[in-house]
Order: C-alpha cells, then structure tokens, then sequence
C-alpha cells in the first residue's frame, strides 16, 4: 500500500436525501471537459440543479450547500478559492463560476476546482487494472478498480504543489485533496462534502444504496 495514499482523502457528496446532483447550462456542457483549460474570455461557467424541473413538479426544494460536487471537480465559495490560490498546484486552474437556483437566482463567487493536467501516478503493479487486451490499445486509459499510488512520483513533487490532484491516463478519474485542503474545510464547516480516505475507497461504493460502507473522515 502507498504511504502517501493515507494521506489524500475522495471528496463526495453524501448519500442523504437533501443531495443535489450538478448539471451544467448548454453553453458551459459545450465549453467543459475533463483535463482542459478553460478561456477567462468565455465568461464563467453556469451550472444548476440536474433535477430542478423534477423538483418543480414535486414541490421540493433541495438546500444549497456550500461545495458543489460532481465526478473530478467541485464549486467551491470565495474563501477556500483564497486559500488555494496562496499555493502553485499542478495542473490546477480556479474558474469563476456560477450557480443558478431553482428560483432562478445567480450564486456567484464561486469557483471550479478544475485540473486540466494530471499527474501520472499510478502504481500498475500494485493497482487492480481491468484489463481487456481485445479492447484495449496503447495508449488507452485505464480502467482501475483498486488504485495504489506510486510514491516513488508524486515524492518529486513538492507537496504544496499537489495538495490537490488528478490522476492522469486513468478512467473517471477521480478528485484527490490532501489531508491539509480536508483540514481547512472541516475548520470552515462547509456542507455538501464528505471525504474517504484514499486508501480506503473501493471502487464504486459511492453507488450503493446503502450509502459508504466504512466510515468516512
């Protein structure tokens, strides 16, 4: 097991009935994809609530939180913006964004924590690769079930410079945030977050009914 994988924490949205799941405008569905840098002089990125006309009908409003989350970034407020701005983290672009309610009110000062460059680190001796040679060519990214990070890499970076990560040539990649980006967020009590640690996630868990089967941090 990676010694620095004990140290990184998945941040997720919690299995509860209040959770919101986060959709994008047409215009910013055109404008966003994993791994690119997005243009200051597009404007900012739009996103709402995926099930608003659903909720509409029903009469339910789901609360905002504090952090928006989605697979591989999150809308985070002005002040943890601040916070990680004070750090030259790899591949990491802060991209204003905004938030329009089901009441069709804006939520500005917020940000996208969006990577646009990963880090190759996984360990593929150690990491459960789902590999498929009649499907898979060089160069494809893999898909991984169980990741074990390679230490020996992210050890020639400094740490401030990786405080928050992607994994590159990986499949749904996942967030990474370091147990120092976790502190903070739990020191401001931001809502709409959980975090497993890295090194206990098995793949999927989020998606089951019964919610996270080992206790998140």
């Amino acid at each position: 097991m990676s010694e620095l994988q004990k140290e990184y924490y998945i941040p997720f949205v919690g299995n509860t009935e209040n959770k919101l799941f986060l959709g994008k405008d047409k215009k910013s569905k055109r404008r966003f994809y994993h791994f690119k840098k997005m243009n200051l002089s597009d404007g900012p990125l739009v996103f709402l609530n995926s099930y608003k006309e659903e909720n509409l009908e029903l009469g339910i409003k789901t609360p905002l939180p504090d952090i928006f989350l989605a697979h591989g970034f999150m809308l985070i407020p002005k002040e943890l913006m601040l916070f990680l701005r004070h750090f030259d983290i790899y591949g990491l672009q802060l991209f204003p964004s905004i938030y329009i309610d089901d009441d069709e009110r804006s939520h500005e000062n917020l940000s996208m924590v969006n990577i646009f460059e990963g880090i190759d680190c996984l360990d593929k001796e150690k990491s459960e690769i789902d590999y498929d040679p009649d499907i898979w060519d060089e160069g494809d990214r893999f898909i991984v079930d169980d990741t074990v990070f390679d230490d020996s890499v992210l050890r020639t970076i400094p740490e401030e410079q990786r405080l928050i990560f992607k994994m590159a040539n990986v499949q749904m990649a996942q967030l990474y945030c370091h147990q120092r980006v976790v502190d903070y967020i739990r020191q401001h009590s931001y809502t709409g977050i959980i975090f497993v640690k890295a090194s206990d996630y098995i793949d999927g868990m989020e998606n089951r009914p019964d919610g996270f089967v080992i206790p998140t941090y």
